[in-house]
């Protein structure tokens, strides 16, 4: 993949570290919610903070599609279910967005848009926590095992807070109410975001490298290393 945008993704991954950080610190501290433009009224800041997050949703979803062509070479099943999830947190982040941008600029549907916001607020965490952990056969062999364990934690937290919201009290639109399961929640992505930035600087080789299909089958070695690295066709899992 280009360079500028395997950087730029990396970088916009330690931004969404930071800001899961923060989100989990507010909803702590305060006990109310906040997303991208939506709590931050009609100001320049909002406005940035939208067209931010339409740039990092591609260059992140650069990233993570090539860890699932990594993935291909020898599961062609997990590869697709990585395409399908990255595609569908990637348009439901557009939706989310654009909805604030309606909400902001025409306060007179802000009430009206607050349901439907809310609605795609929970299809974005739920496609999240689906592409991320339709990355485990990637972090499996070429991360920490820890970081493999890591991306379970998001799906069942997330099918936690719908819990929540069915049998125990609804959020009050535009956003989820600040629960424990929410603040734990932005915790968790904080952890792997940084973690995957962390992941991608060290090993750009396998992002920057023009591969084949032979290569990714057979044994591979860092070129800026003389140490023997794992091999990129060890990227699947094999259950």
């Amino acid at each position: 993949m280009p360079k500028f945008l395997f950087y730029t993704g990396t970088a916009f991954c330690l931004f969404l570290a930071l800001s899961s950080a923060a989100s989990a610190l507010r909803d702590f501290e305060d006990g109310a919610s906040a997303f991208i433009a939506i709590g931050a009224g009609v100001t320049t800041h909002a406005a940035w903070a939208i067209l931010v997050a339409l740039f990092a949703s591609l260059a992140v979803s650069a990233v993570f599609l090539r860890m699932a062509a990594l993935v291909a070479a020898r599961n062609l099943f997990a590869a697709f279910v990585a395409v399908f999830s990255v595609a569908a947190a990637v348009g439901s982040l557009v939706v989310v967005l654009m909805l604030q941008i309606r909400m902001l600029r025409a306060r007179s549907v802000f009430d009206s848009l607050s349901d439907a916001h809310l609605a795609c607020v929970f299809a974005l965490g739920w496609f999240v926590s689906a592409m991320l952990l339709a990355m485990r056969p990637y972090f499996r062999v070429q991360a920490s095992r820890i970081l493999s364990v890591l991306v379970f934690l998001p799906l069942p937290l997330f099918a936690l807070i719908i819990g929540q919201e069915l049998f125990v009290n609804a959020s009050h639109a535009p956003l989820p109410a600040a629960t424990p399961a929410v603040i734990v929640y932005f915790a968790v992505l904080a952890v792997l975001f940084f973690s995957i930035a962390v992941h991608c600087v060290r090993h750009r080789y396998l992002f920057l490298e023009m591969t084949n299909l032979r290569e990714l089958l057979d044994s591979r070695v860092d070129p800026a290393s003389r140490a023997a690295r794992r091999t990129i066709g060890g990227v699947a899992f094999d259950s």
